[in-house]
């Protein structure tokens, strides 16, 4: 009889150590880029995080788990080098890949572009939001950049913001690795979104040189280094010279897509780097966007109020009783108004008026104390010290002209 218990504890064991094991096999949020399981010393679990870099593939770029998020490598947190197809395996503690961000590190001289064969030149960053490691490419960047600077978005909205600015279709996924899926790769099986991967790739290469001149050209007008509390506003920064050059590269695959004609990536990266003016990458540069990001706003605005008409249009001719009329796209800083923003002069020099604004209509209007002169030219100049609600000043004064007639109805004459 005592053979029972015996036979009945061996059963329970065995189906202790199923349950063990079937406990051991899960981990990574159920993303089948990664795993759980036990470190060879302390019999602590890790994760690992299985990905890919690229612009081409990159192989032997630094990427680590940024626990700080300082964009820095830190000792102690975890790192490896990117290989062969820009593979990567990072081990880090369970779910860690959900709470932080993965980094990679392009170093110039080492990183090597598969793309060429050859290391890159200039130095720059790669990242992804967090828990979006399988694939990192500049395009990821600037999604994780986007909704940085615009805490109100969601992930789909700045995902949307960068698709819609590059013109990348919509089928594409930027986390989706666009090598792979493109023409020729391994997971293409649309032709025609295979192509499109391919369009995507080539926007890729051009924000990936534009990442690293701009970089470059940041370090050297702050004197050789950014400091660690700079990089943040280096990488706003970066990212709104980025988007500023979009709709090049837009209109470049739209181009492809209508004319069969491939886009050329070496002249885009040529036309978009020249169209930057790297001078203005300055410390005074750097000082705004520092203050703009202590601020805190939901959403993102450097940019100047932009000017959507102008009353009367330049080189237009109008009436000897007309009052000019500026529209905004945005809400002015209303602090600001003055009669000194908006200049009317003529063949008698400077005309006398006033200003007034009508913040539901966003227009400033300057109107002349007298009727103008008729057949006269005048001359209408917007002063740069105009700002939007957020302090974006003009960078230049905004100046046009047009000319009078007379169109006045004389009064009647008396009755004798």
């Amino acid at each position: 009889m005592k053979k029972y218990p015996m036979i009945f504890g061996g059963i329970c064991c065995g189906l202790a150590l199923l349950l063990l094991s079937a406990c051991g096999g899960g981990g990574g949020g159920g993303d089948a880029a990664s795993g759980t399981k036990t470190a060879d010393s302390g019999g602590a679990a890790v994760t690992t995080l299985n990905g890919t870099v690229a612009d081409g593939y990159l192989r032997d770029a630094r990427v680590f788990l940024d626990r700080n998020a300082n964009r820095l490598y830190d000792n102690g947190e975890p790192t490896t080098m990117s290989t062969a197809g820009g593979a990567y395996t990072l081990e880090v503690n369970p779910g860690e890949g959900d709470l932080y961000p993965v980094v990679v590190q392009v170093i110039a001289g080492q990183t090597i572009d598969e793309d060429s064969g050859l290391a890159v030149a200039e130095s720059y960053l790669l990242e992804a939001p967090r828990g979006r490691w399988t694939f990192i490419s500049p395009l990821t960047r600037m999604v994780k950049v986007v909704r940085e600077k615009n805490p109100s978005f969601t992930e789909l909205q700045a995902v949307l913001k960068v698709r819609t600015a590059l013109g990348i279709d919509d089928n594409v996924s930027l986390f989706e690795d666009y090598l792979a899926h493109g023409t020729g790769g391994a997971a293409a099986a649309d032709q025609q979104l295979a192509t499109e991967y391919s369009r995507t790739h080539k926007a890729a290469r051009v924000a990936a040189a534009l990442l690293g001149s701009l970089q470059t050209a940041i370090e050297q007008n702050l004197g050789g280094q950014v400091a660690d509390s700079e990089q943040a506003a280096v990488a706003y920064m970066i990212s709104d010279k980025i988007l500023d050059q979009a709709p090049v590269i837009k209109q470049a695959l739209n181009d492809e897509r209508n004319t069969d004609q491939p886009a050329d990536v070496a002249a885009l990266v040529a036309t978009t780097t020249a169209s930057i003016d790297a001078t203005q990458l300055d410390v005074d540069l750097l000082t705004l966007y520092e203050q703009r990001i202590s601020q805190d706003r939901p959403t993102w605005d450097m940019h100047p109020p932009e000017l959507l008409s102008k009353t009367p249009p330049a080189g237009d001719t109008a009436s000897v009783d007309v009052t000019v009329g500026i529209v905004f796209d945005e809400p002015l800083d209303e602090t600001l108004i003055s009669n000194s923003l908006v200049v009317l002069s003529g063949p008698n020099g400077l005309q006398p008026g006033s200003v007034s604004y009508n913040a539901d209509e966003k227009k400033l209007t300057f109107t002349p104390d007298q009727v103008l002169l008729p057949f006269s030219h005048y001359q209408v100049t917007l002063r740069k010290e105009l700002a939007d609600s957020l302090g974006n000043t003009l960078s230049q004064d905004v100046v046009w002209s047009f000319s009078t007639i007379f169109d006045q109805t004389p009064p009647a004459l008396p009755d004798f």
